[in-house]
């Protein structure tokens, strides 16, 4: 097993703050680069990872545009994940097959005149005769869901067994630097990196960096209907199995989740029902509510302080973040262990002016 280290350990090559998807897939790499990684994580109310249902769907928005490499990215990050899973004999990737239901006439017009290998078939009615597609529906190949929960819980159980992990709240007043590292609770730390999503906005270090939140909620329903395909139509149902579903996520932009609200659940049901041929009777079985923070130009934001090099950040992930994780967190390790430089577009050095200095 590659090294790991016990919060205790007097010397800690990199303590990792946050264990969401960012977190945990830092964690996970540099302990593999062999370095002594211990993780801090204070579950949060307002934690992205823990809101998400995990869909990859290659092709979204009003106009169905793929993102630039949306191919070579999705295809990378799908063979990541499947690794790690059988690294953690876990069955971390499922293909889903998806729906698209077009939401008007515009829609369906421009769906019809989409041309993309991966849109399938042009379909005139919904998957399932208790959904209502007036405009239509189509065909979305290749999309994939990344059962999110059971790898944080995984990784969260291998290092909670080898004392590599500590849920309480973290105080950076309490991290003093050493010039090349840092003292935290009497441990030399040769780095600490900020993963805590939302909670960067109350960091000292990097609140000042501008990162954009967009608060969503969640539900998970139990439904009388049997859906092999994810549904997407301005909403998105996924299948969870046992009649089961992930429904989301609701969008608020500029402004943080603070927990599950009243109007965030009426808004999913009534969407929801705006699609059923007839009503339905909904079982609410879980509400959660998460903060997705993203930069100006919708990049991820990685690297060192560009003053304090004991201190870094892997945040910015956005609305894609299982696609844009795997890839960032190699990076971010390669760069942390053997100072190999990160992309222009990546690297935190963009926003440098926004920093406080020291």
């Amino acid at each position: 097993m590659p090294s790991i280290a016990r919060p205790t350990a007097p010397v800690i090559d990199t303590l990792v703050v946050g264990q969401g998807l960012a977190g945990s897939l830092l964690a996970w790499e540099l302990e593999q680069a062999g370095q002594r990684v211990a993780v801090i994580d204070a579950p949060s109310r307002g934690a992205a990872s823990r809101a998400a249902g995990g869909l990859m769907n290659p092709l979204t928005g009003p106009r169905l545009a793929p993102l630039p490499n949306l191919q070579t990215r999705c295809e990378q990050a799908r063979a990541y994940y499947a690794r790690l899973g059988t690294r953690l004999g876990r069955a971390l990737v499922e293909p889903t097959p998806i729906r698209r239901l077009c939401r008007d006439a515009t829609e369906r017009d421009r769906a019809r005149e989409t041309h993309h290998p991966w849109r399938g078939a042009w379909q005139n009615d919904a998957p399932h005769h208790q959904l209502s597609a007036p405009f239509g529906s189509l065909d979305i190949h290749h999309g994939w869901r990344l059962n999110l929960t059971d790898l944080l819980a995984t990784l969260a159980g291998r290092w909670s067994i080898a004392n590599a992990i500590t849920t309480a709240p973290f105080d950076w007043t309490a991290v003093h630097s050493r010039g090349q590292s840092a003292r935290w609770q009497g441990h030399t730390v040769g780095c600490v990196v900020s993963c805590e999503g939302a909670a960067v906005a109350q960091n000292p270090y990097w609140r000042a960096l501008p990162l954009q939140a967009d608060g969503g909620e969640s539900l998970v329903l139990k439904l009388p209907i049997d859906l092999i395909e994810a549904v997407s139509a301005g909403f998105t149902l996924l299948p969870l199995g046992e009649q089961r579903y992930w429904l989301g996520a609701t969008h608020s932009p500029g402004h943080a989740a603070s927990g599950p609200t009243v109007a965030g659940r009426n808004a999913l049901l009534s969407a929801l029902a705006a699609r059923l041929s007839a009503p339905l009777s909904i079982e609410v079985l879980g509400h959660f509510a998460g903060t997705r923070m993203a930069p100006p130009d919708r990049e991820p934001v990685l690297g060192r302080h560009p003053k304090q090099s004991w201190l870094a950040i892997f945040n910015g992930l956005g609305s894609r973040g299982i696609l844009r994780a795997p890839d960032s967190a190699i990076q971010l390790s390669q760069h942390l262990v053997n100072d190999t430089p990160l992309p222009p577009a990546l690297d935190l050095l963009r926003y440098a002016a926004h920093l406080p200095s020291f």
